[in-house]
């Protein structure tokens, strides 16, 4: 582009027009090009002049005039182009036959069509052409009430996207076949009564090449568009797009002023101005589509539907995000004041889960991340005071971005959390070692076998008497202390716990030194008839142990042998009945423990 004042110098002619309205469309000399050939075909047809009948004006431009027809060799509503009365010179004439011929050319659903071209009796140029029944995206612009009749129930800002994504196809359409349009806008965009969107007034319209003259309209051109030789292509329409997005979001078009300098100047700078609310991604958008050089802007108007599509995909992750922002701002003042566990860990768990949907569907969208990050940064501290150093943890590894303080607050919270695991473990384990109640079955059936075992050896003794005195003295009990013995061990292998061994020790001893005497008595013919009080005593003062410091509930047994003892001693030939009766005893109070364990302290 060549400097500002060799631009003014270019579109001194067309000042008068661009500062008397500027939304007006400037039409350069060079759009009568196809006119005059035209012309000259048409010149050999004719039309019959009753073909239409006229029902009154419908609107009109700068250079035409629009009315109501029926055509009635098909009896349809069309509209009929016609030159203004004021703007009846040859050019004219030209610049309506050539936007006739291109719109003729351009047969799409986003296109009005053209159904037929003739000159009247005057010679001058009449244009049919299909009627939208509708009302002008600009007058939706302007009205929100008119925007939700016509998408009823969609934000309007959906609405007039979808309006620009269908001129985009009109657009691409149009320069898949070599035409620029050049004069894009909101009051040349039609919008029917049943939704259909039609790119209208292809008056200025061109193909691709250098500018030789200001053309469009002054507060969307295109700093190319000035005349100045700048090239015209598909990103030329581009950028009138980017121009009408500024529209759509900030109210206004891109470009003002007061004079000739102030609109060029705008126009070579194209400064984006938009509102702080409005999207990122359209802002983005529209700032690449309004780039002064053409190659930063997007390559065609395909591109620039594209992008409004992945925006309106966007729609329900940015919502979500929205959503869970709000979620946000309640777990921050929850974690700020005094609150239930109950009511953080539902604020959390709801914004944690909005934002993670909202990624889901879109992973690039910047809001959502950064909402997500804001919660777990604010959460991981809570979880260290408040919750749990491991679920802390967990939290950090979902941040994007390491946080060397955050992890070293949660690395010290989980060595002390691992101590008091520790100590905790230990206490159960001490617990559990101290609970009298545990092993109490086994500890009870232990005792029944040494119970009923020590009941029979007596019984076995006696049977022996026949034969030789030191077999009967030294044999039964020898085998009754190493069966107890084993009994014994097997039953502390079975169940550990301090009861349990300690009770294991107290028997344990008590059958050793039954097994020492047993183990001696063939060398010894104890003439004195004191072995049976000796181990009575011995087994009274081992089950008295017993009873003080481990199972009270064995005073019985105590009590059974203290008797045997004193008996045994006073009447040696009675011996083994009064052992069997005390160990019957201490049978019986096995089968009560049996059955009625003791209680935990």
């Amino acid at each position: 582009m060549s400097t500002a004042e060799s631009l003014l110098q270019t579109i001194t002619g067309d000042a008068g027009t661009l500062l008397k309205n500027p939304r007006s469309t400037v039409v350069p000399a060079d759009t009568r090009r196809g006119g005059r050939e035209a012309m000259e075909k048409l010149k050999t047809l004719s039309r019959d002049p009753n073909a239409l009948v006229d029902e009154g004006p419908l609107g009109q431009g700068g250079m035409g005039v629009v009315h109501v027809a029926t055509q009635v060799a098909l009896g349809r509503k069309v509209a009929v182009k016609t030159l203004h009365e004021h703007r009846r010179e040859q050019a004219d004439v030209e610049a309506l036959l050539a936007e006739a011929w291109i719109a003729g050319t351009l047969e799409h659903p986003n296109i009005v069509p053209v159904h037929d071209l003739w000159l009247d009796q005057q010679g001058l140029p009449v244009l049919v052409m299909k009627r939208v029944e509708g009302t002008t995206w600009s007058m939706l612009l302007r009205d929100p009430t008119a925007m939700e009749a016509h998408a009823p129930g969609r934000p309007p800002l959906e609405g007039h996207l979808r309006i620009v994504m269908q001129v985009c196809n009109a657009l691409h359409f149009a320069h898949q076949r070599g035409v620029v349009h050049r004069d894009v806008k909101p009051d040349n965009v039609m919008v029917g009564a049943f939704g259909e969107v039609c790119l209208l007034d292809w008056g200025v319209a061109t193909a691709p090449g250098p500018a030789t003259h200001l053309a469009g309209t002054p507060v969307y051109l295109a700093p190319e568009m000035l005349g100045n030789g700048g090239e015209l292509s598909a990103r030329t329409d581009v950028y009138l797009l980017g121009a009408t997005l500024h529209e759509v979001l900030s109210g206004r078009a891109p470009h003002e002023g007061t004079s000739l300098e102030d609109f060029v100047a705008s126009v070579t700078a194209s400064n984006v101005s938009l509102p702080d609310d409005a999207p990122a991604e359209l802002a983005a958008l529209v700032r690449r589509c309004m780039a002064v050089d053409p190659a930063h802007r997007p390559a065609s108007a395909l591109e620039v539907r594209t992008a409004l599509e992945d925006f309106l995909a966007h729609q329900g992750s940015l919502t979500l995000s929205q959503q869970s922002e709000r979620r946000l701002d309640e777990l921050l003042t929850a974690l700020g004041a005094p609150t239930e566990a109950r009511a953080v860990f539902t604020a959390f768990s709801e914004c944690r889960f909005g934002f993670t949907q909202a990624l889901r569907e879109w992973p690039e969208n910047a809001r959502a991340r950064e909402g997500l990050e804001r919660a777990i940064r604010a959460m991981v501290p809570w979880e260290v005071e408040h919750g749990s150093a491991a679920t802390a943890q967990l939290l950090l590894t979902e941040l994007r971005t390491r946080d060397a303080a955050l992890e070293q607050r949660v690395a010290q919270a989980l060595a002390r959390e691992q101590a008091r695991a520790a100590d905790l473990e230990r206490l159960k384990a001490l617990e559990h070692d101290l609970d009298p109640t545990r092993g109490a079955t086994v500890r009870g059936l232990t005792l029944m076998a040494i119970g009923l075992l020590w009941v029979i050896t007596p019984l076995l003794r006696k049977l022996m008497t026949p034969y030789d005195t030191m077999l009967r003295m030294s044999v039964a009990p020898l085998v009754a202390s190493i069966g107890l013995i084993a009994a014994v061990v097997v039953s502390n292998r079975q169940v550990r716990s301090r009861l349990n061994r300690r009770l294991t020790r107290a028997v344990l001893a008590g059958l050793g030194f039954q097994l020492v005497v047993a183990l001696t008595l063939p060398r010894s013919a104890d003439p004195g008839g004191h072995t049976v009080p000796l181990l009575a005593g011995y087994w009274c003062a081992v089950t008295t142990l017993i009873t003080v410091t481990l199972i009270s509930s064995a005073w019985p047994s105590a009590l059974a042998y203290f008797v045997a003892t004193f008996a045994t001693w006073n009447l040696p030939e009675a011996d083994v009945v009064i052992m069997a009766c005390a160990n019957s005893v201490l049978l019986a109070n096995a089968v009560w423990l049996w059955r009625h364990p003791p209680p935990a302290d």
